[in-house]
């Protein structure tokens, strides 16, 4: 296991330890989505001897591609994951303690009908009894807060390419794809994703000769964002004829994060990515509520940024290099 890997994982887990994941959070369809994923619980339960709340991160669980961690005051470890397959119920890790080859379990992870976590069961040992662990559901109050902020899922429409500028939108969650941990946004990040279009306006007299005093300044088009660069200038006329107006737009794809450092300092920052033109693909056979459109936005840098449609042109997730970027709801 790469050592960035574990320390971005356990970083992450430290900022949100102040509340518990819920349940409303993400929907998980398939045994991978749970990698990079850490479950905090708000109740824990021992069938027919206790039942207990719990405060946010006195229990979690933390999934990676080979790994458990486990915290909480009598299972806390390392567990190696042998196996990760759906179940009727949900999904099912088999596990083995990476210090204790004695100490075999697994951990069920139940789902809903709508594919959201309920509850967690594990079992530290053969000899261990089963521990119950519940996600709550989202306070109302908060609930409400989140949906009037973040972008929810089929909520923005982008009918077409260039109907994207001077447009933003507000994501939920945040994966770093590279290191494959998966990081729930809050609203005190302040995380944005905006679509801008810059426009410069110079003017420049021009000095004629006596015969072109009345030649007209030719108009050239603004480029088309299929066809060619996104940076283009033009010229027009204006009152004054030994007056040239040039009139340049440039578009950028705009990242605002309000980041967290370990000591706990915390620095507004901004990536701003230029756009010299967009390309789009179909896949036809994707369905409305599928991701059906493919808009690649092309730079010099070489930058990875892909915007990803459903077949109803609502957004649904974003791609910029090693980050990928979810609505609300997915």
């Amino acid at each position: 296991m790469k050592t960035n890997f574990l320390l971005i994982f356990l970083t992450l887990a430290t900022w949100a330890q102040a509340q518990h994941s819920y349940l409303n959070d993400r929907r998980f369809f398939t045994p991978d989505e749970l990698i990079g994923y850490d479950f905090k619980p708000s109740m824990k339960e021992v069938p027919n001897e206790r039942q207990e709340e719990l405060t946010p991160g006195q229990y979690s669980f933390g999934i990676t591609h080979t790994n458990l961690y486990v915290k909480g005051e009598g299972l806390e470890g390392v567990y190696n994951i042998n196996n990760m397959q759906p179940e009727d119920f949900g999904f099912k890790l088999t596990l083995m303690n990476a210090r204790d080859a004695r100490l075999q379990g697994h951990l069920k992870v139940i789902l809903n009908k709508y594919n959201m976590v309920e509850a967690l069961i594990f079992k530290r040992s053969p000899t261990d009894k089963e521990t119950i662990f519940y996600l709550p559901a989202i306070p109302g109050k908060l609930r409400d807060e989140e949906k009037a902020y973040f972008t929810d899922r089929g909520e923005l429409v982008f009918e077409a390419v260039d109907s994207i500028w001077g447009k933003k939108f507000y994501p939920f969650f945040r994966v770093h794809t590279q290191d494959k941990v998966q990081e729930r946004l809050r609203m005190k990040d302040s995380t944005s994703i905006s679509f801008v279009e810059e426009v410069t306006i110079e003017e420049k007299e021009i000095k004629r000769r006596k015969k072109d005093k009345n030649e007209a300044v030719t108009t050239v088009d603004s480029v088309s964002v299929e066809a060619a660069e996104m940076s283009a200038d033009s010229t027009a006329t204006t009152p004054n004829p030994d007056v040239k107006v040039k009139i340049t737009k440039e578009y950028f794809v705009v990242v605002r994060s309000i980041v967290q450092f370990e000591d706990g300092m915390r620095e507004d920052k901004t990536w701003k990515y230029p756009v010299k033109r967009i390309s789009e693909k179909e896949d036809k056979q994707a369905g409305a509520q599928e991701e059906r459109y493919q808009w690649e936005f092309v730079n010099d840098k070489k930058d990875d940024i892909i915007l990803y449609l459903n077949g109803d042109h609502t957004v649904s997730t974003m791609i910029i290099n090693d980050k990928t970027y979810k609505m609300r709801g997915i």
